[in-house]
């Protein structure tokens, strides 16, 4: 992408913001959505949470490395962003199996549906995880910076 879209994009969909990352969440969960789903399907005697939590931790690698060029920034070392990721996505992991597998006895029925729900509001908690405490993000700072390179 040339500055000139960069400008266009940041002037309308802030770096930082939850509809930022929701963009890149889209397509991180669209890819762990596809591959938890496929591996229901295939794997019927599996147990749900564990697909959940193979598929979590695959995607989540993926998703930090998107959400670092996309989302937020890389005014952080990625040694840094990579491993205050981790515990976010372990914790994540762990509440959104317990949550799905909960979800999966109590709507069996739905657990497809029951699965882009669980997805969606471990997103948000994700956000503001990743917000706070990974990339640590700051739109003042974030202003501050492009004004010294422009």
């Amino acid at each position: 992408m040339t500055t000139d879209t960069w400008a266009w994009l940041d002037s309308r969909v802030p770096r930082g913001s939850i509809v930022r990352f929701s963009l890149a969440g889209g397509f991180n969960s669209f890819v762990f959505y596809v591959f938890w789903a496929a591996l229901v399907a295939l794997l019927t005697s599996v147990d749900v949470r564990i697909l959940w939590g193979i598929c979590w931790g695959v995607t989540g690698v993926l998703a930090h490395f998107v959400h670092r060029w996309f989302t937020f920034d890389d005014r952080k070392s990625v040694r840094w962003t990579l491993s205050t990721a981790v515990p976010v996505y372990v914790a994540s992991l762990v509440g959104s199996s317990i949550s799905i597998g909960w979800l999966s006895i109590t709507y069996a029925t739905d657990v497809r549906l029951m699965g882009l729900l669980n997805l969606l509001a471990w997103g948000l908690i994700v956000w503001l995880l990743m917000r706070l405490f990974v990339f640590q993000y700051s739109t003042t700072e974030h202003a501050s910076q492009e004004h010294q390179t422009v």
